[in-house]
């Protein structure tokens, strides 16, 4: 930070303004660090516990509590913008866990101190971003990367590649980068996950919600790009359509074609998939699509002029994401509208839905590092590993078929509590809008207004299928017919054939997808896959989190655990690494064992989670402490090794780690 500049800033009125509408518990833990002072978060300080996804910003004290904690941090702040130093910069592993759960109200376990500590920027070291100059290590001439897309995956490993010194170059289908948030233009559509816990850690920025809206988003990545310098290795309308792995070069070897159908090669020494998951778009094979009138169009092809739906009849098919953000927001400009939904979803409450971040608060986000990622941690703590414990199946469980265990009942209480209260008066629809299948058991959707509006007047919800479209209307499986001028499909999106339809060839000729049985895809730490040499999966099968959490997080972690695998290649001098296989099978085994104990396996529901072998192959089953440290670092005795050396075939000379 500029001292000079955030000196002559906090003598304005920003900081006051700011401290007046800061985080209470976020304040006690920055005041520790300010003042050296550990009774911020004694006695009676202490806040009360956050409930569900609220910040808690008053942290449940008492008026004349709170005010005392503003005035302390305001004068603290002052001195410390004046170039006075912390009071205590590093506390121990001990004080951290304290901190963070007394802001919470929750018992933090010890084993979360390094994640603690990392997230916190107070690590000895930061493997995953190395200080800017490079790694002398990493940089091995002639050695370079091909990255395929260029959405939130392809950029981080760019920035990674790029600070260890390694040449990359990242082909991207589309003639934009931003993946999902470019693709998807939707009205309302939106993240829900906070902004500042949905960014990547090493690249703050000004939110103006605390949810982000998804145009923000994608020029959030777009200036990311821009600022790390990554446009210049962008190969704009370029789509890989095979990879196939050279056995006499260590090299991966790219089939590439450009959208006036020019064909090339691309060789490159490490592959990294960041193709994505939620790219490739469901749409069901109704009978009679082709014959209905009107515009008929799926959420994620969303057409960059829009559609004219204002006083139009439209049909919605699908209630998850999409189309829980999709419905409220055009509900006052159609005529009608009606809902068709094969099952309902579980829907929790947001206090911050659509709230702006003030700009006061922005200031004191931006200039106070240790405020932003105070406030980041708690936020991770409760959309992360906070909700573990309601998805674990209890043998003992009295109602299995509603909940799996006492804690996934309460929120079941408190969900259908909820969802009462929404629907008000319109008691009509409790049958159809709560779910019979225990919470977490699909995706956790938040509300933002889709109970209120189905219970509107024009807004009718609809329980089954299309199996016909009519030139004017739908015909859904309880037979009724349903007038339409605009059909919008929020169908989803097909995330169980991962890097489909790219066809990746390993070693020995193997193709990834008969290897993975077609959409049963599996990979040690959802990253490598054996067989596959210097090939890097981002995203890839089970990484997903549904218990909460930032798909970014997630992505930082897998590059974390690349470029630590990278680095100690390159100074042992090896070529190629390859994951083995009974390394890599007993990792699967291990995740399946732990699905079978959870909510994802129960039979009472259909989810995206699941392929079509029943087995779950998108979401990670434990907790993410747990994949924080099994992605720490990478442990080469579990790779096969090929040295790298001149004019031989590497095959032969596969080495022992």
């Amino acid at each position: 930070m500029n001292k000079e500049k955030a000196g002559l800033a906090a003598h304005s009125a920003d900081l006051q303004a700011a401290v007046e509408l800061a985080n209470i518990p976020t304040l006690a833990c920055l005041l520790v660090h300010l003042t050296g002072q550990i009774h911020w978060v004694q006695g009676r300080y202490i806040p009360t516990r956050t409930r569900g996804l609220d910040d808690n910003d008053s942290g449940g004290l008492d008026a004349d509590v709170q005010a005392e904690i503003r005035r302390a941090a305001l004068d603290a702040l002052r001195d410390w913008f004046a170039g006075q130093p912390l009071g205590l910069a590093n506390p121990s592993d001990e004080l951290l866990v304290q901190m963070l759960g007394i802001s919470l109200g929750e018992t933090i376990p010890p084993e979360y101190a390094g994640m603690i500590r990392h997230e916190l920027g107070l690590a000895e070291s930061d493997d995953t971003l190395p200080a800017p100059g490079g790694d002398a290590a990493a940089a091995v001439p002639g050695v370079r990367a091909l990255i395929i897309g260029a959405g939130i995956s392809g950029l981080c490993a760019a920035i990674n590649l790029a600070r260890a010194g390694i040449p990359y170059t990242i082909v991207e289908r589309h003639s934009r980068l931003g993946g999902v948030w470019l693709e998807n233009r939707y009205p309302g559509a939106a993240c829900d996950v906070p902004s500042y816990l949905y960014s990547f850690s090493f690249a703050p920025h000004d939110w103006s919600r605390f949810f982000a809206a998804g145009g923000e988003i994608h020029a959030y990545l777009e200036k990311v790009a821009k600022d790390f310098a990554i446009e210049p290795h962008i190969r704009f309308g370029v789509e890989v359509t095979e990879a196939r792995y050279d056995e006499v070069t260590d090299e991966w070897v790219a089939s590439l074609v450009t959208q006036d159908g020019k064909k090339q090669a691309l060789r490159a020494n490490i592959l990294i998939s960041a193709v994505g998951a939620f790219n490739k778009p469901r749409f069901p094979n109704v009978p009679g699509l082709a014959e209905f009138r009107g515009p008929s169009l799926h959420t994620a092809r969303w057409p960059v002029a829009g559609v004219d739906l204002k006083g139009r009849r439209v049909v919605v098919i699908g209630n998850g994401a999409s189309a829980m953000q999709v419905v409220p927001a055009i509900a006052d400009e159609v005529a009608s509208l009606t809902v068709i939904q094969r099952s309902p979803q579980w829907a929790a409450p947001f206090a911050k839905f659509k709230q702006p971040v003030p700009s006061a608060l922005q200031w004191l986000l931006r200039e106070m590092p240790l405020y932003r990622l105070w406030y980041r941690l708690r936020l991770s703590w409760a959309f992360n590993d906070k909700q573990y414990p309601a998805l674990q199946k209890d043998p003992l469980w009295k109602d299995p078929a509603r909940s799996v265990n006492a804690i996934n009942d309460s929120h079941r209480r408190g969900l259908t509590a909820y969802i009462e209260s929404e629907i008000g008066a319109a008691r009509h629809l409790l049958p159809q809008v709560v779910p019979g299948y225990p919470p977490f058991g699909k995706r956790m959707l938040l509300d933002n207004g889709w109970f209120r509006t189905l219970t509107r007047p024009h807004v009718h919800l609809v329980t089954g299928a299309v199996t016909r479209v009519l030139p004017d209307r739908v015909v859904a499986s309880d037979g009724t017919e349903h007038e339409a001028d605009v059909l919008i499909w929020a169908t989803g999106f097909d995330v169980v054939n991962f890097l489909a339809p790219m066809r990746v060839f390993g070693r020995e000729g193997r193709e990834l997808h008969r290897d993975w049985d077609g959409d049963d895809a599996r990979a040690y730490l959802g990253t490598v896959v054996p067989g596959y040499p210097n090939f890097f999966c981002l995203y890839g099968p089970n990484t997903q989190f549904g218990h909460g959490g930032s798909l970014i997080t997630i992505v930082e972690r897998q590059m974390h655990y690349v470029m630590s695998a990278l680095r100690q290649m390159f100074a042992r001098d090896i070529a190629a690494i390859d994951v083995r296989r009974d390394i890599h099978d007993a990792y699967s085994a291990k995740v399946d064992s732990t699905h079978e104990k959870m909510v994802w396996t129960h039979p009472g529901m259909d989810t995206y989670y699941r392929n079509s072998k029943g087995r779950v192959v998108v979401n990670n089953p434990f907790r993410i402490v747990d994949y924080w440290q099994m992605s720490e670092q990478a442990n080469l005795s579990e790779f096969e090794l090929t040295p790298r050396r001149d004019g031989a075939s590497s095959q032969s000379q596969r080495v022992p780690a």
